[in-house]
């Protein structure tokens, strides 16, 4: 039978949501009309839930026409009907909130093209007002007042005004190219992720190519001179983008840690977050580097995170699981084991989404680990779900370290060998993160075997670590080299 869509819309509404939808159905502006209220009326008694498999539909069908026959095809209409009006109210209920613009700019749009000048006029200047309070580092506001820019060059256009017209195109450029440079550079970083993290790579990125044949650093340099407000905006995004290019060296790194130490305070916390998170990238992608330590410098990020008030998601409200294990993983890397406890018990609260117990379960033993607890660690990794893709090779991983320091052997080979075979033939990890887990597993059972044969040399094994500045647990494998040569 076809489903209703309009259930998923209406699921997700509260009850004062669902209050103001009964007022829209009942209103002909919207498209209501009184057999789509009456199928409302009925359909609202399966509120919250509205489980498909129990919403009655012949009943819903009888309330509008009790002396005809069922026909699916009618229900599904009037559905389909209210699935528009649905949609709507939630369009309708976004652009009305506090940080919307959209339908102050129609009106505005609406006034100009009415010839109501003076009242455009003033509406499009409070819209700029409205703009010149908006932090300059929101750099999606940079689009908005290009559009805006727009209506005003329409304007002197109307009013054959050539001089402000030619005003108003300048500062249309400048929005409108700052902006799109902004999105450019940051796409450096994204393009990092998608290939390191989710194996996702493009044939021809057309940002990465343009990148290659623009000098921004050099456009920095002149656009500095000329007191431009957003300059900010641009060098955030500039220093983002350095960081991300660079092929050796952590200067940039610095330098756009620097920036964001000072001036993160200052961002609306959504575009603090958001820069955050390619500062963690990066530092995860060294994170095994010695020199600067990341796993020191990671764990400042995370404190300054903390302070920002940007652990929690500024726009989901809540810690999605992946960025609650990086927190946790960078102080427990640290060995600052307190600043971890005290981290867990402030935040694990607000972990919301999939995976949350699998991430509580995975932390407790990386904690358990760090302290020495390898029968308590054991015990949170064996609540992990075999099936469970997600997290499944860093919880074996952090078996191994268990195993091999309660001396279990014969279980430490088979896990090896298991994961082995698993990360070879798995499509659902990144090709990085698979050659990563088969370096740890090489290293990880070249100890175990030097360790069986008592060998006296294991300065090779130890040297091959030191050379590999992204091996996995590359900390626990060279302590564990020196374990032996001091044995």
């Amino acid at each position: 039978m076809h489903k209703f869509a309009v259930v998923q819309i209406l699921r997700s509404f509260s009850k004062q949501e669902m209050k103001e939808f009964d007022k829209v159905v009942c209103s002909p502006f919207f498209g209501g009309s009184a057999y789509i209220y009456k199928f409302w009326r009925e359909l609202k008694k399966y509120y919250p839930e509205f489980k498909e498999e129990k919403i009655e539909r012949k009943k819903l069908f009888a309330a509008l026409y009790p002396t005809k026959k069922y026909d699916d095809a009618v229900i599904r209409k009037i559905a389909s009907l209210l699935h528009n009006m649905a949609e709507r109210y939630i369009g309708i209920k976004r652009a009305n909130s506090e940080n919307a613009w959209f339908i102050e700019l129609f009106a505005a749009i609406s006034l100009r093209e009415r010839r109501l000048n003076r009242l455009f006029e003033h509406k499009a200047a409070a819209l700029e007002k409205r703009f010149d309070k908006i932090s300059i580092y929101d750099f999606q506001r940079l689009f908005e007042r290009h559009l805006l820019q727009i209506q005003w060059m329409n304007y002197a256009t109307d009013n054959n005004n050539s001089h402000k017209n030619f005003e108003y195109r300048m500062k249309y450029y400048q929005y409108g190219i700052v902006y799109f440079l902004s999105i450019l550079m940051q796409e450096t970083a994204r393009t990092w992720v998608e290939k390191n993290i989710y194996n996702n790579s493009a044939k021809f990125n057309i940002a990465e190519e343009m990148l290659n044949h623009i000098d921004l650093n050099s456009f920095a340099q002149v656009i500095g001179k000329q007191n431009y407000s957003y300059m900010p905006t641009f060098e955030v995004n500039r220093l983002m983008m350095n960081m991300y290019r660079a092929e050796t060296g952590h200067e940039h790194f610095f330098n756009y840690r620097d920036f964001l130490f000072s001036n993160g305070a200052e961002m609306p916390k959504r575009v603090c977050y958001f820069f955050f998170i390619f500062l963690i990238n990066y530092c995860l992608k060294h994170n095994h580097s010695t020199d600067p330590d990341f796993d020191v410098e990671l764990s400042r990020v995370i404190d300054k995170a903390d302070e920002f008030g940007i652990i929690v998601d500024p726009q989901l409200k809540i810690i999605i699981p992946a960025n609650f294990l990086v927190a946790m993983d960078a102080h427990i890397d640290a060995n600052e084991i307190e600043k971890a406890e005290k981290f867990y018990q402030k935040y694990s609260g607000e972990l919301n989404g999939e995976f949350v117990e699998d991430t509580l379960n995975y932390t407790q033993a990386n904690l358990q680990l760090a302290k020495g607890n390898y029968i308590q660690a054991l015990e949170y990794i064996n609540r992990h779900d075999p099936f469970l893709v997600y997290n499944k090779v860093n919880f074996r991983i952090l078996k191994l370290l268990a195993l091999y320091e309660l001396n279990r052997w014969e279980e430490f080979g088979l896990l090896v060998d298991s994961t082995r075979q698993f990360v070879r033939s798995t499509e659902l990890i990144s090709d990085v993160f698979r050659q990563r887990t088969i370096n740890f597993l090489n290293s990880v059972n070249r100890l175990f075997e030097a360790r069986e044969k008592d060998s006296q040399n294991v300065d090779d094994i130890y040297s091959t670590i030191v050379a590999d500045e992204n091996l996995i647990q590359r900390s626990w494998l060279l302590r564990k080299c020196l374990d032996l040569s001091e044995k």
